[in-house]
């Protein structure tokens, strides 16, 4: 049997109950450009292929009459939903040039996953919406009947979509 023991965390040793404890804060300065280092070229092409995704759905998102409905992962939502809407960027512009370099710097040094969805969520949560036209959703909720001929969907609450009917 030992005789040393750990000593207790009492709570006036514990820093979450000191109402006076410092705690280190590191000022989060912008990382200097790499010049496209090996983690850039590596994630470039990733993130090319988010930026044409974020593209797509933008020019979807602004045209809701053609693209009427809009899916956010089991949920089926008119493309007119305050729910979509607030998913949605206010505005959306490419970048390019430095602001591009930049960019691609922030996602290729913060993040390692560029190809699940993780690494589109981190980007926008926008990038997980699909944005469709009425023949697509169509497809799309046919794609969805369970086994014994149930959906596999759930229709917002909100906005309380039709489902489309293709002739």
């Amino acid at each position: 049997m030992s005789s040393r023991t750990e000593p207790e965390v009492t709570e006036q040793m514990d820093p979450w109950n000191d109402p006076n404890h410092r705690w280190n804060r590191v000022a989060s300065e912008p990382e200097p450009p790499c010049g496209r280092c090996e983690w850039c070229q590596a994630a470039q092409s990733a993130f090319d292929n988010l930026l044409d995704i974020a593209d797509g759905l933008w020019r979807r998102f602004q045209a809701p009459e053609r693209n009427s409905f809009t899916v956010n992962g089991r949920n089926l939502h008119r493309t007119t939903c305050s729910y979509i809407r607030r998913q949605m960027p206010t505005d959306h512009a490419r970048p390019e040039g430095e602001a591009y370099d930049l960019a691609l710097q922030k996602w290729a040094h913060e993040h390692h996953d560029y190809y699940g969805q993780g690494g589109a969520r981190r980007y926008s949560p926008h990038l997980l919406l699909e944005i469709m036209t009425p023949a697509e959703t169509q497809e799309w909720i046919t794609s969805r009947a369970r086994p014994r001929g149930g959906p596999d969907y759930r229709l917002c609450k909100a906005c309380r979509p039709e489902l489309p009917t293709v002739s």
